[in-house]
């Protein structure tokens, strides 16, 4: 019975551990911050047939690349359609996410306030 059990959590951790691999990003849109150092990005994930798609947001400096991981500031279950608005270089309000699962709901995002209405 242990061997059972020390099999099956080794099995949970290397399963665990390659869960991005299998996810691809759609992004689609990009929003420049108003002096353009930073980018709000909306982007669907998706994980494959046993996952749901989500929709997600994460704010990156300028010129990085969007990481092939989960977001750093918004991510809710289904297909949304975001909307996203700087109102200073700092501060980005998000909104058009009435009635979704949010799974996550980031109040500071790389050095930027999210707000959310």
């Amino acid at each position: 019975m242990q061997l059972a059990t020390v099999v099956i959590g080794i099995g949970v951790l290397f399963g665990l551990n390659g869960c991005d691999a299998g996810c691809s990003n759609e992004i689609s849109s990009r929003i420049e911050s108003p002096r353009g150092t930073h980018v709000a990005v909306v982007f669907n994930r998706n994980c494959g047939a046993t996952t749901g798609l989500n929709t997600q947001l994460s704010v990156i400096a300028k010129g990085e690349a969007v990481p092939e991981a989960p977001a750093n500031a918004f991510i809710a279950d289904g297909s949304l359609a975001l909307r996203v608005r700087w109102v200073s270089e700092s501060e980005l309000v998000v909104a058009g996410f009435d009635g979704a699962r949010i799974v996550k709901q980031a109040k500071l995002a790389n050095g930027v306030a999210v707000s959310y209405e």
